[in-house]
């Protein structure tokens, strides 16, 4: 910046446009705010930015419970009591939980809290500092899901790291890939209904995308789910649990009758040398929603053509396929 009495701010030299074009490059949510400190310019300007990036740092406060129960912990408790109900279902005559909707509004922290300071967010995206669920040694997950007002199509990719001494067996058997599987869902349909305020509060938004920093797993609305899903106001199931000062709680987005086309392989190789054991791809869509010959995009959409996950699953969708149909939980 030059000095001297004629001096002025370069700033002021660019156009809007070209200022909104910078702060939109920045992106970064706590950078922006910061930067509103910088002039009534800035200040003016930041809200304007249609294209923000939120990394989530934490998803409890700091008032930690002397457990130090997470929010993750809760999830996997709650995948667990899910499992419970679909092969025991709850007896005759128990009231299904109230809907959550009427609940205390979310503390500061939250995503919705936070933007609510941008006025124009056209895309968006949210980064969580972890994948969401802890399985056994040795297993990974990596998957998929789109959403309207529920879930429109989920892709699943699940293994055993071959170089590990604990995967000896070939991804346990069929009841195991099918918890696989409804794991990922449970965590699809928890982050779906986290965003469900800012959904319903940011209404220019065009695109949201969540993921994690361990790129386990990924959440993605375009404007028809979006539109979709403010029109409908959504559909969740409430999981009470104390999850230590977390500031969103234990919901989840109703998984609706789900028909999955389950392939998989004992062992694959990569060509870099990655051993898979137990490899499974899973295609995820409500009963009804598409038959086999869809499958095909809808993993070269979730996973790109390029890439080790792209190789594996390319590999696994000639594979002999299963089909298998679930309930709404």
């Amino acid at each position: 910046m030059a000095s001297g009495p004629d001096s002025s701010d370069f700033f002021d030299l660019l156009p809007d446009p070209i200022l909104l074009l910078i702060l939109n490059r920045v992106s970064d949510i706590k950078t922006l705010l910061r930067c509103r400190s910088v002039s009534r310019r800035f200040n003016s300007a930041v809200p304007q930015a249609d294209s923000l990036l939120l990394r989530v740092d934490r998803v409890i406060s700091s008032s930690d419970d002397d457990d130090g129960v997470s929010f993750f912990s809760a999830l996997f408790k709650s995948l667990l009591t899910s499992l419970h109900h679909l092969v025991s279902p709850p007896p005759t005559g128990k009231q299904p939980p109230e809907n959550p909707t009427s609940a205390a509004p979310p503390p500061p922290n939250s995503p919705s809290q936070i933007l609510r300071s941008f006025d124009a967010i056209a895309s968006l995206r949210i980064e969580l500092p972890s994948g969401d669920l802890r399985l056994e040694k040795g297993t990974s997950i990596k998957w998929v899901a789109r959403f309207g007002k529920t879930l429109r199509s989920c892709v699943i990719l699940a293994f055993k790291n071959g170089g590990d001494s604990t995967a000896a067996d070939s991804g346990g058997g069929l009841k195991m890939r099918v918890v696989w599987t409804i794991s990922a869902l449970i965590a699809a349909s928890a982050r779906h209904f986290m965003i469900s305020e800012v959904v319903r509060e940011q209404h220019s938004l065009s695109r949201l995308v969540v993921y994690d920093r361990d790129n386990e797993g990924t959440v993605i609305m375009d404007k028809d789910g979006l539109t979709e899903s403010r029109d409908s106001g959504g559909d969740v199931a409430a999981e009470e649990t104390n999850a230590g000062g977390m500031w969103w709680r234990n919901n989840r987005t109703t998984v609706p009758a789900v028909g999955m086309r389950m392939r998989h392989e004992a062992r694959m190789e990569l060509s870099g040398g990655m051993v898979l054991e137990g490899a499974t791809l899973v295609v995820v869509r409500p009963v009804g929603g598409g038959g086999e010959d869809d499958d095909e995009w809808l993993v070269e959409e979730a996973f790109g053509k390029e890439g080790v996950w792209a190789e594996a699953v390319q590999r696994l969708i000639k594979s002999r396929s299963y089909i298998l149909e679930m309930n709404s939980f």
